[in-house]
């Protein structure tokens, strides 16, 4: 599956800038769509307090990855559960009934979709829930615009793929999700550890990056942006970019789409 982009590149967009879409006990911050993605991928900056929860659900036509920020999740997938806390990642299968619930904190995730759509079932979010008689026919039927089916209870179905958080490593590049696991051409990284003046360079295909800790400065062609914790730039036009760690500690996801 091949995905087009627009021609800006270098666009940096930080979380806590955007105006949260909310609905009780959670919110959302769009930071990449489907129109500026090529409809590869949507990226959403999701908090929930401890105690908030979502009902089992199944998506058919896209794999969901959450990448944990804050807080303590519990993960059920296709009837076997996980607790996954900061740093770590989970990939939730097409076609695999799923929810979630918050164990501690008030809880923070990377939400990613492959490939884009679900950002408008979050958009929609506060119409619907503000709407006599919903979450009912309506968000049923929005859902199903997007390929989710909402369920009753979960059942089995295939399994995720989960990567536990772990100690940094300086310098260490590490694979969360492959094109065989997301069934598209994203490929998603964890540029894990880097040192203050640790210079790495992209893979030409890299289309986004967003910064975990610390910051790094890009050289891209025709000038230097600095990315900083909570930030994504965006590289809609893929190169090579050379980048700095500019803080000890700094780390990146990287999301990249090969052909």
């Amino acid at each position: 599956m091949t995905f087009g982009f627009p021609e800006a590149s270098g666009h940096v967009i930080a979380a806590r800038d955007i105006s949260p879409v909310s609905v009780p006990g959670h919110a959302f911050r769009i930071l990449a769509d489907g129109s500026g993605t090529g409809g590869a991928y949507s990226l959403t900056e999701a908090e929930s307090p401890k105690g908030a929860m979502v009902p089992c659900h199944v998506h058919d036509e896209a794999v969901e990855c959450f990448y944990v920020l804050d807080g303590t999740y519990r993960l059920t997938v296709s009837d076997a559960s996980y607790e996954i806390g900061p740093g770590g990642f989970l990939l939730v299968p097409r076609g695999a009934p799923h929810q979630f619930e918050v164990l501690d904190g008030q809880a923070r995730a990377l939400v990613l979709f492959a490939p884009a759509g679900f950002e408008e079932v979050f958009r929609r979010m506060p119409e619907i829930f503000g709407t006599s008689g919903e979450p009912g026919p309506l968000w049923a039927q929005v859902n199903q615009q997007a390929g989710t089916r909402l369920l009753d209870g979960s059942g089995p179905g295939p399994a995720a793929l989960v990567r536990p958080g772990g100690e940094s490593t300086a310098g260490q590049e590490a694979t969360l999700a492959d094109s065989t696991a997301t069934h598209t051409d994203l490929r998603i990284l964890l540029r894990d550890g880097d040192n203050i003046n640790t210079s790495w360079t992209p893979e030409p295909d890299t289309t986004a990056v967003y910064v975990l800790s610390g910051r790094y400065r890009f050289d891209l062609p025709d000038s230097q942006v600095t990315v900083g914790e909570g930030e994504y730039l965006s590289l809609t036009s893929p190169s090579h970019a050379p980048a700095v760690a500019l803080a000890h500690g700094s780390r990146a996801l990287v999301l990249s789409l090969g052909h």
